[in-house]
């Protein structure tokens, strides 16, 4: 009997039209499975999800930055059904229509580290890449005392960030005359890309004072190709990302600076977006990351690795974004 009345109880404290507490499902798409980047993004997420109590499943093209894979997952995971996706597009325009899809699907998105336009989303988290742009460019242009002659590597030429930064390196060039840009070629923010751009930079210009690259994974590789050429302690490189190759490559004197880009922290900050907003919980539409150059006196912070790194407070990220 007594078993009885603690069953009649049970059933009193959560009626049978009562809603499930289950875990959400929330699937994190990122660009590739091998740039350190996207890895800090998926570290991110999946700490979010612990913090949070939600279920991550991650989503990315076996082929780097492949739209018709992308495009398939995205399909494939409209069928699964997800509680809610974190998105960012291998090439902005062109996933238009798949996220269209999941609009029609009822399923909320969270686009970040790439805007999209025409689609619905429930906040957008990322960094302003024109910024990021200028602010490397002018701090790479400082430490060679605003002359000289530079090399932009840039990366995908379709993705919004390669685009955006690009601008504010023209618009930093812009306010620096004595600064010469000898060449701009796509690595596609991949090393070896990259590096097999550079060294054919490099025959043909004997003179590089800098470069700069659109992400730190290039950054690394062109580093590498100046020490190979007994060109490196003559050439100043600067990449975006804050990745731990870079940061290393910072501390050993390779480079000399990154703008961080916070894989880890965009990871944490969308995902978490993506879980309060199942709650109920109101949301900005955009929550922008701050630009922070990172160099050999600052750059300890970041050597840890990405799983060590503290979770952003989520509180003082929105209390921060009415300052902007």
């Amino acid at each position: 009997m007594r078993f009885i009345a603690i069953a009649v109880a049970a059933l009193l404290a959560f009626p049978a039209d009562a809603p499930a507490q289950a875990r959400p499902k929330i699937v994190v798409f990122t660009k590739n499975v091998t740039n350190p980047f996207w890895k800090a993004v998926r570290v991110g997420a999946d700490k979010a999800g612990r913090a949070l109590g939600a279920d991550i499943e991650h989503a990315a093209p076996t082929k780097p930055d492949n739209i018709e894979e992308q495009t398939r997952l995205v399909e494939d995971w409209i069928v699964r059904k997800p509680a809610a996706m974190v998105f960012v597009p291998v090439d902005y325009k062109a996933l238009v229509p798949s996220i269209q899809k999941v609009n029609q699907a009822g399923i909320p998105v969270v686009i970040f580290s790439n805007r999209m336009s025409d689609v619905d989303f429930v906040t957008y988290v990322g960094s302003d890449d024109e910024t990021i742009g200028y602010e490397i460019t002018k701090y790479l242009a400082g430490t060679m005392g605003n002359k000289g002659k530079i090399i932009h590597i840039d990366g995908v030429p379709a993705a919004i960030t390669a685009q955006n930064r690009k601008k504010g390196l023209e618009r930093a060039l812009k306010e620096l005359p004595n600064v010469e840009l000898l060449a701009s070629q796509p690595g596609n923010y991949r090393r070896l890309p990259a590096v097999q751009v550079f060294e054919n930079l490099m025959q043909r210009f004997p003179v590089i004072d800098g470069v700069v690259c659109a992400n730190d994974d290039m950054a690394v590789g062109v580093a590498e190709a100046l020490a190979g050429a007994g060109r490196g302690g003559k050439t100043k490189v600067v990449g975006i990302d804050a990745i731990p190759d870079g940061i290393a490559a910072i501390q050993s004197g390779k480079m000399q600076a990154t703008a961080d880009y916070s894989g880890h922290d965009q990871g944490f900050l969308a995902t978490s977006a993506a879980i309060r907003h199942l709650r109920g919980e109101k949301l900005p539409k955009e929550i922008a990351l701050p630009v922070v150059i990172v160099e050999k006196a600052n750059a300890q912070p970041w050597a840890m690795p990405v799983e060590e790194k503290p979770l952003p407070d989520w509180n003082k990220v929105l209390q921060s974004q009415k300052k902007l």
